[in-house]
This record gives structure tokens, C-alpha cells and sequence, in this order.
């Protein structure tokens, strides 16, 4: 009989070349659906049953929420295709399962392959592949695994990589990165973090609002054969015409919230259109991108899609994740369990600013490292152990 341990190797070799390389291994070879096809039957063969932990109850509830959609978007899409094309948003949490119940298999596995990893990494960190070989966003999810002990040093020597990283493959994701990871390193507490992060969010907010009046500007003169349209917001406020791409990103995040209200309050549900200006790389897709063109914020996106109750279970997620974060940093630090946070808070990040949760290309790799995270907090709070939270 085939060890579960050997089980649990293939398919984290199936994550890893997913990561590396889901243009290829996702495009040619739909690893993404291979992971979820994993995952459904892991689920099953467990007879349903996940922990009572917070975040496994909320995941639940969010797949649960995913599957109304699923259900009464048959009755409203304008499309099968579309449909399909919209449903990995839900069909791909179910990777969640996979580092759920085999978080216990990871370190032995890491420990195989981080040698070979630190030789990849640490080659091509430096010189430039094509994104086939070596993912431009994706790969700071690996980097905390190159690292065997979370010494004192470590935080910032991971903080440096993704900074190279940012620089070597042009990525303003990998450098946003970093600049998290050193609010998160330099943060007392979680207070302070939180405070942080509820002021920036308050902030940009103001902003957002403030510019959409401009935003709206797309509208007037906006045709897919041309830049007249997406000029007119450029030029209509000093702000927006510092970069042309994060401009864009401002207007289809304008229409997720704004244009769609007040049907996205429930959800635009699957097989719907979401957008209705947009930039075109390729004519050929152009009837596609209103039902698959993500937001390029994939938290925004799925607002869009699933609705306020999909921010309603997010949110608590991330509270919990950060809560336990740093007031049990010392516990995680110690079983070295503190490389699953950081890994998923890369592939936070990454969400923030690109379309990954509800493309094939990403999602697997967020929700799988959500699993291990929950798995980890699970067995903090229920395994026999008595640990104190850190000072507040």
C-alpha cells in the first residue's frame, strides 16, 4: 500500500510546479483542476469533517455561499461558457482541503526539495527567465521555504529577496510585498499593525472616493478600438496621470463597487458581465473580458461576484490569521511554522493587486496555504499544550 506520506509528496510536487510555472502546468496541463479534483476527494474520503476551528467554520460557510451562487446563477448567466469560466472562484477553495489535512506531511517534504530549491531560486533570482519557467508574481510564495530556521536575520533577508525579486523580474507586486513584510517585522503588536492598516484602508478609501467622480470619465468617450477614454481619466486629475496601469486598475475596481451597486451588495453570481470598460490586449477575446477579466484585486473582484457576505467571512479570516500571527509569534517561531504565515501573506499580497482568486493561474496556491495556516492555528489551540499569547 502506497504510504500517505508518499501521497502527500506527489501532490505537494504537483503544488510546487504549479507555482513555478502555472502557465505552463496550469495552461497546458490544467494542474489547478488536478488539485481541486485532490482536493474534492479528500474531503470525501474524510466524510465532510474539518476541525471547529474559526477559520475552517468560515470556509465552510464561504464554499457554502459559493454553491448558492453556483446554483441560481443557472438561472440568470448569459452563457454556460461564462459560467464555467467564473466558477473556478469557487471550485478552486476547495484546495483548502489539501493544506488542511496534510499540513503534518509539509516539513518533511520542504526539507527534501530545499536544497534544490535554494539552487533555482538563487540562480534565477538574479538572471531573468521567461515567465514559464520562473513565475513573475508567484514565486515569493516559496521563498520563506529556502529558509531551514527562523533565526533573528531571516525576516530581513526574506524582505531583501522579494526586493531583488521586484527589481530582477519588474514586479511592483514583489516590492509591495516588502514593504508589508516591513510593517510586519517592525510591528510591536498586533494593535499597532491593526491600527496601520485600518488608517491606510480609511485613507485610500477617502481617495478612491474623492477620484470617482474622475473615474466616471471613462464612460463618455470610452471605445475598445481606442485610449480616448481611458485619456480622459489620465488627464483629468494629476494623480491619475502618474501610471496608466494603476489608473486602470482604479476604474475597474470603480465599476466592481460602484456600477454594479446595488446588485453586487448579493453578487453578480457566475456567467454575468462584470465590467464594461476595459483595456484590450487581444481583439479576439473582446466578447470574453466584461464575464473574465479580473479586477486586478481579487478581494474586490470577489465582492463583485459573491457579494457582501463574501466580505462578511473574509474578514474574520484575516483578523484570526493576524491575531494568532503575533500573539503567538514565539509558538510559530519555535515549530517553525511562522514560513506558512509568511507564504500567505505573499499570497495576500499578490490577490491585492493582480486577478489570482478567481483565475486558475493563482487560486489553487492561495487557498491551499489558507488551509495550512488554519491547520496550524487548529493545532496550536486543540492539541494538548497550554500556550500563553504574547504580550499585547
Amino acid at each position: 500500500m502506497i504510504k500517505k506520506s508518499t501521497i502527500a509528496n506527489c501532490i505537494f510536487t504537483i503544488t510546487l510546479l504549479y507555482i513555478i510555472s502555472p502557465w505552463f502546468f496550469e495552461r497546458k496541463l490544467l494542474f489547478n483542476e488536478i488539485l481541486v479534483a485532490i482536493a474534492i476527494l479528500l474531503f470525501t474520503y474524510k466524510r465532510f469533517r474539518v476541525g471547529n476551528d474559526k477559520i475552517s467554520i468560515y470556509m465552510l460557510l464561504l464554499l457554502t455561499w459559493g454553491g448558492v451562487h453556483l446554483i441560481t446563477s443557472l438561472f440568470r448567466m448569459d452563457s454556460l461558457y461564462y459560467y464555467l469560466r467564473n466558477s473556478v472562484i469557487v471550485y478552486s477553495m476547495s484546495t483548502f482541503f489539501i493544506g488542511y489535512y496534510f499540513l503534518k506531511y509539509l516539513k518533511g517534504y520542504i526539507d527534501k526539495i530545499r536544497t534544490l530549491l535554494r539552487s533555482y531560486i538563487g540562480i534565477f533570482l538574479f538572471i531573468p527567465l521567461p515567465r514559464y519557467l520562473f513565475e513573475r508574481f508567484g514565486m515569493s510564495m516559496l521563498f520563506p521555504a529556502l529558509f531551514k530556521k527562523a533565526g533573528t536575520y531571516v525576516p530581513f533577508i526574506l524582505l531583501l529577496i522579494n526586493i531583488i525579486y521586484g527589481f530582477t523580474y519588474d514586479s511592483l507586486t514583489a516590492l509591495t510585498l516588502s514593504a508589508f513584510y516591513l510593517l510586519l517585522f517592525i510591528s510591536p503588536g498586533y494593535k499597532f499593525f491593526s491600527q496601520v492598516i485600518a488608517l491606510g484602508f480609511i485613507v485610500f478609501a477617502g481617495f478612491f472616493i474623492y477620484l470617482h467622480p474622475n473615474l466616471e470619465l471613462i464612460g463618455n468617450r470610452y471605445s475598445p478600438y481606442n485610449h480616448i477614454g481611458i485619456f480622459d481619466v489620465i488627464h483629468s486629475h494629476p494623480i491619475l496621470s502618474i501610471d496608466g496601469n494603476s489608473t486602470w486598475r482604479l476604474v475597474l475596481w470603480n465599476q466592481i463597487i460602484f456600477d454594479n451597486f446595488p446588485t453586487n451588495i448579493f453578487g453578480l453570481g457566475f456567467g454575468t458581465p462584470a465590467i464594461r470598460y476595459y483595456p484590450v490586449e487581444d481583439y479576439s477575446k473582446l466578447s470574453t473580458l466584461p464575464y473574465v477579466l479580473g479586477a486586478h484585486n481579487s478581494f474586490v473582484y470577489l465582492f463583485g461576484r459573491l457579494g457582501i457576505i463574501y466580505v462578511l467571512l473574509i474578514t474574520p479570516i484575516y483578523i484570526k490569521i493576524f491575531k494568532e500571527y503575533f500573539y503567538y509569534k514565539s509558538y510559530y517561531y519555535s515549530n517553525k511554522q511562522i514560513f506558512i504565515f509568511w507564504s500567505f501573506f505573499a499570497a495576500t499580497m499578490i490577490a491585492l493587486f493582480n486577478p489570482a482568486l478567481e483565475s486558475p493561474i493563482y487560486a489553487s496556491g492561495y487557498w491551499m496555504l489558507l488551509g495550512f495556516v488554519a491547520r496550524a492555528i487548529h493545532n496550536r489551540i486543540y492539541l494538548p499544550q497550554n500556550i500563553s499569547p504574547a504580550t499585547r
